[in-house]
């Protein structure tokens, strides 16, 4: 039976504001979730004949065919007093921060821009909510666990998070997410709004079943001086579609975009990014590395933009992936959009190979088996993004989960 025979009345206007009714929303969010599902039935689903989507077809996905689930959402906080860490729904009603989510939540990524984001806004429940005051910060991370392993199979969760760092404030946030192997489908919106000075760090980390689908939209504002740096690993899961977007306005503002896939069998992973240079002397810096085992594909498309307001800015993008097997495969297309000549550097580079033979080669002549010095190869190759993961132990722990899944990859 295919899923459009299945559809369920969950994603209809009349659905989504009696849920909202429900859970006791006030007028504003009620609003809003009725134009996301006003926008969700007016969109079509993203076609291959798009640019960023042409490598990952959804044609067969009909989001209407996944009832709507929520995730069980556990956050462990050690934030001083005065930073916000709860749900997005407490904070809507809460007198001190009801203002502030009001004016973020959806002021970065839009219910109307397609199907995934407005069926998002429509049905997201619980969601995510980080606020840091002006001048204050976090010496411990914000670790945030969404876990969808208790939900129905063939279900759909919508995660929403939203961070929202004041005039020189800083917070590191770790967004763990989880499931089990039954098939789930992931649309999921993350929100990032840096005030002057500010500094946000946020760690996506995927350890999805196997037959999980996730499209993600991960967005920030920066303003001046800001900095924002995404790193997401992405090891679990059968299609990854993640877009990593930074809106760079302010003078001086800097976005660092890392991302790290290990792929095996027929995982899909599929990467795009934006930097946005709108303010003057802005700088970006991306880094992207897939080692694809098995049939695995990763796909990359980045776009570094220039505008002519950002005068004197500097960039770089790299993609670099090592194919570990006979049927990897992977696909790079960084692009340049500079349209100011008062730039300092503009790069980008891209390189899709095997592992090096005569690396290869000298660990194995030091007694290490052919798996073993992959392993060995991999980790290093790995450590320029991974190495500067927020949080004590995480890099460990990451490097422990490459290890144990290449012991059982086809190369």
């Amino acid at each position: 039976m295919s899923e459009r025979a299945v559809t369920v009345p969950a994603y209809s206007e009349a659905a989504v504001i009696e849920a909202a009714v429900a859970r006791e929303e006030p007028d504003w969010l009620l609003a809003r979730r009725t134009e996301a599902a006003r926008a969700f039935d007016a969109s079509p689903m993203p076609t291959t004949q798009l640019r960023p989507w042409k490598y990952t077809d959804v044609s067969d996905l009909i989001l209407e065919a996944h009832l709507p689930a929520t995730p069980a959402i556990s956050i462990e906080s050690s934030a001083p007093q005065g930073v916000f860490v709860g749900s997005i729904s407490e904070a809507a009603v809460n007198t001190d921060m009801t203002s502030n989510v009001r004016e973020h939540l959806g002021s970065v990524v839009l219910a109307t821009e397609g199907r995934f984001q407005a069926a998002n806004t429509a049905n997201w429940t619980e969601g995510i909510y980080v606020h840091v005051p002006r001048g204050m910060s976090s010496a411990e991370p914000v670790i945030a666990t969404i876990d969808a392993s208790a939900v129905s199979a063939g279900s759909a969760i919508y995660p929403r998070v939203l961070i929202d760092a004041g005039v020189g404030s800083e917070i590191t946030v770790v967004l763990r997410f989880q499931s089990s192997d039954a098939p789930l489908v992931v649309s999921n919106v993350i929100e990032m709004i840096a005030d002057a000075d500010s500094k946000i760090r946020v760690l996506i980390d995927d350890r999805w079943g196997t037959e999980t689908r996730e499209f993600t939209t991960a967005r920030s504002r920066i303003g001046r001086g800001a900095d924002v740096d995404v790193a997401s690993l992405v090891i679990g899961g059968r299609i990854i579609k993640q877009t990593v977007e930074a809106l760079i306005e302010g003078e001086g503002a800097n976005s660092t975009i890392r991302g790290v896939a290990l792929g095996d069998s027929d995982q899909h992973f599929d990467f795009v990014t934006l930097q946005d240079h709108i303010g003057p002397r802005s700088t970006s810096n991306v880094e992207i590395k897939s080692a694809l085992a098995g049939n695995s594909r990763s796909i990359y498309y980045g776009i570094t933009r220039v505008e002519v307001s950002a005068k004197g800015s500097q960039a770089n993008q790299a993609n670099r992936n090592l194919l570990l097997s006979g049927g990897a495969k992977a696909d790079s297309d960084p692009v340049l959009e500079i349209l100011t000549s008062d730039v300092i550097r503009c790069g980008h580079a891209a390189t899709v190979g095997p592992v090096d033979k005569e690396a290869l080669f000298y660990l194995q002549s030091r007694g290490l088996s052919r798996r073993a010095a992959l392993q060995l190869l991999v980790t290093g190759f790995f450590q320029s993004v991974i190495e500067d993961i927020p949080g004590s132990g995480f890099a460990e722990e990451i490097e422990g989960f490459v290890i144990a899944k290449l012991a059982d990859a086809e190369l």
